[in-house]
């Protein structure tokens, strides 16, 4: 009989939390979204085998798309009408954090690359801080605008509208860990 922790390992435990906090944030006001289509959606992407940093791509912005992409391509191909690249960011990202960043390989230095989930409570807290330190922070204000002038409703986002805030955030962040950026996130 196997041991108890060959039946259910924390890497498993992970992963079924990571499952469940991604779900629960990625699908506001989706027609035929629900917790049953995010966990087939992570699932048939694959990243459900990210257990640790060693398994994060060298170039780590392209292998999180990636998965933006394999997610919001299988949710199409299964008849989800407005599921959109936004949709797909935050079911990766939400993971992602859950896994790496708030399992406890947050110093790791491709953890520290990994994009943050983007939302409206985060847009709404960067514009304030953005206004705020304008003098001190204008590049990366002013990248911030051109991408919310884009698009500013990341339920709605196309690919290119995801890279714009990643790019502004990376200005902001100037190195630092960008889930960092999460301390601007307001209720």
């Amino acid at each position: 009989m196997p041991s108890p922790e060959t039946q259910y390992s924390i890497e498993k435990h992970k992963h079924l939390y990571a499952k469940w906090c991604a779900a629960a944030a990625y699908g506001r006001g989706l027609a035929g979204g629900g917790n049953t289509l995010a966990f087939k959606l992570i699932e048939a992407s694959g990243l459900g085998k990210v257990t640790g940093p060693e398994d994060i791509g060298q170039n780590v912005d392209e292998w999180q798309i990636e998965f933006m992409k394999n997610i919001a391509d299988n949710a199409t191909n299964q008849g989800v009408t407005d599921f959109s690249f936004g949709r797909a960011q935050k079911l990766v990202n939400i993971y992602l954090k859950t896994v790496l960043v708030c399992g406890g390989h947050h110093k790791h230095e491709r953890v520290a690359l990994l994009h943050p989930p983007l939302d409206f409570q985060l847009f709404k807290g960067l514009r304030s801080f953005l206004l705020k330190n304008r003098k001190t922070l204008a590049e990366a204000r002013s990248a911030f605008i051109e991408a919310q002038k884009l698009n500013p409703r990341w339920t709605t986002f196309s690919e290119n509208d995801y890279r714009k805030h990643i790019e502004a955030i990376k200005l902001l962040m100037d190195g630092k860990p960008l889930y960092q950026v999460e301390e601007h996130w307001k209720f």
